[in-house]
C-alpha cells in the first residue's frame, strides 16, 4: 500500500538526519566549533541535504540501455562524459566537481536536552553531586492511604467491589447465576486518602562573576558568554530549583541581571577581591548552607593589583568550605601582566587552598571553550584526556 512506503520512507528519512545530527554534534563538540543558533529549549546543527534513492524514468544520457543491437555481452556500447569533465556546481563544465544538490545543508533542530546528553558523553563530563547537607525537605501530600470514611468523589470503587464481592461469596446468600443481591453497602466502601511525606529537595545556586575593567574586551566578553551558556545549562540539570547571581566588577562589584552582565563595560581598574566580598556577602544574608549547593565560576584576563591577590586568597579559603566547585578561568591573558591566576596556582600547589574544589583554566580563543568546560566540570583524579 502506497501508505505503507510513505511511512518506510518517513522512518528511513528520519534515521539518516538523527544519524546524520549525531556525527554532526559530534565534530562540532570534538573541533569546539561555536553553534551558529541557540534557541531556550534547543539548538540548530546544519546537517547534509538528504535525498532517498529511488527510481526514475527518462533517456539514458550515457549511452546505456537496452536494445537489440549486434553487441554481446560484457562489450561496451557506449562512451560517458571522461573523467573530471563532469557537470560542476552551478551546472557549468567543471574538473569533476560535485553535482546538482550535492553539499547542501539543512537546518535541524535539536532539543536542548539531547545536545546537552550528547555533551556530557563526548566529553565525558561528571553527574554533579549536591552536598550531603544540600536537601532541602519540604512536605508534600502523596495519595497513599486507604480509609473506611471520606468523600464519595474519593471512593476506591475496585477495593469496594472487591469487599462486596468477598461478603456475598462467604454468605448463604450467595448463587452464581443471580447476581440481582450483588452490591456494595456502607461496610463494604473503602475511600482514598492521604499523608504527608517528607521530600528532599535540592537546590543549587550558581555565581558568574567576570572582569569588566578596560582590558577586557569585545572578544574577551564573548568568550565569557560562551562558556557562561554551558556551565549554566550543564549544572541546572543536576538540580530541581536552581538561581543564578549575576557579578560584574572592575575596582568594584556590583551585582547585575543577565543582560548587563554580558553588555557591561567599564574603564577603570581592577580588584578582584571585591567580587569575591560581595559573593561571600550575598550567600550569608540569603543561602543558607544546609539548603543550597553552591556553584561560584569567575572569568578575568587575569591582571588585577599585586597586593589584592593575596586578599583574593583569604576569600577563597573561606569560600572553598561552602562551595561545591568554585571555577576560575582566564581569558585571553597577556601573561607579563596577568598575575592572578600564576598566584592562585602556587597557593594550590602548596595544599594552601583545596584543589578538589577550586579548578583553574584558562583559554585564548572560543575553540577552547568546551576544553575549559570540561577542565572546571573534571576533578583532578577523574579527568580524560579531551
Amino acid at each position: 500500500m502506497p501508505s505503507r512506503r510513505i511511512r518506510e520512507d518517513h522512518k528511513e528519512y528520519r534515521d539518516i538526519v538523527k544519524g546524520n545530527v549525531s556525527d554532526k554534534l559530534k565534530n562540532h563538540i570534538k573541533s569546539g566549533q561555536r553553534l551558529t543558533r541557540r534557541g531556550k529549549d534547543f539548538v540548530v546543527v546544519k546537517v547534509p541535504h538528504v535525498e532517498l534513492p529511488s527510481f526514475r524514468y527518462g533517456q539514458p544520457s550515457d549511452g546505456s540501455g537496452i536494445g537489440n543491437g549486434q553487441a554481446d555481452v560484457g562489450d561496451e556500447v557506449g562512451e560517458g562524459p571522461p573523467q573530471g569533465q563532469g557537470k560542476g556546481q552551478g551546472g557549468q563544465p567543471g574538473d569533476g566537481g560535485e553535482g546538482e544538490g550535492d553539499g547542501h545543508e539543512i537546518d535541524v533542530g535539536i532539543s536542548m536536552d539531547a545536545y546537552f546528553d550528547m555533551i556530557g558523553e563526548e566529553l565525558q563530563l561528571p553527574n554533579l553531586l549536591p552536598k550531603e547537607n544540600g536537601e532541602m525537605v519540604k512536605e508534600k501530600i502523596k495519595w497513599n492511604r486507604i480509609a473506611k470514611v471520606g468523600n464519595n468523589s474519593l471512593l476506591h470503587k475496585r477495593k469496594t467491589l472487591k469487599n462486596a464481592f468477598k461478603r456475598l461469596i462467604s454468605s448463604s446468600e450467595y448463587d452464581p447465576e443471580d447476581l440481582s443481591n450483588f452490591y456494595p453497602i456502607k461496610d463494604d466502601k473503602e475511600f482514598r486518602s492521604w499523608s504527608s511525606v517528607q521530600n528532599p529537595d535540592t537546590n543549587a545556586v550558581i555565581f558568574f562573576v567576570s572582569d569588566i575593567s578596560a582590558s577586557m574586551d569585545e572578544e574577551k566578553r564573548e568568550i565569557v558568554r560562551e562558556l557562561c551558556w554551558y556551565l549554566d545549562n550543564w549544572v541546572q540539570r543536576f538540580y530541581q530549583e536552581t538561581q543564578v547571581k549575576y557579578i560584574v566588577h572592575d575596582h568594584h562589584a556590583q551585582e547585575v541581571d543577565q543582560e548587563k552582565f554580558y553588555k557591561y563595560k567599564s574603564g577603570g581598574g581592577t580588584q578582584i577581591s571585591s567580587a569575591f566580598h560581595l559573593v561571600d556577602d550575598i550567600v550569608e544574608k540569603a543561602f543558607p548552607l544546609d539548603e543550597w549547593n553552591i556553584y561560584v565560576f569567575y572569568l578575568s584576563d587575569g591582571e588585577n593589583f599585586g597586593s589584592d591577590n593575596e586578599v583574593c586568597v583569604d576569600y577563597l579559603k573561606k569560600m572553598q568550605k561552602y562551595s561545591n566547585l568554585i571555577g576560575i578561568t582566564e581569558v585571553k591573558a597577556i601573561r607579563s601582566w596577568a598575575t592572578f591566576l600564576p598566584h592562585i596556582q602556587s597557593k594550590l600547589s602548596s595544599g594552601e587552598l583545596d584543589p578538589k574544589t577550586i579548578v583553574t583554566t584558562s583559554l585564548d580563543d572560543r575553540s577552547d571553550v568546551l576544553k575549559s568546560l570540561k577542565k572546571l566540570l573534571t576533578p583532578a583524579e577523574e579527568e580524560v584526556p579531551f
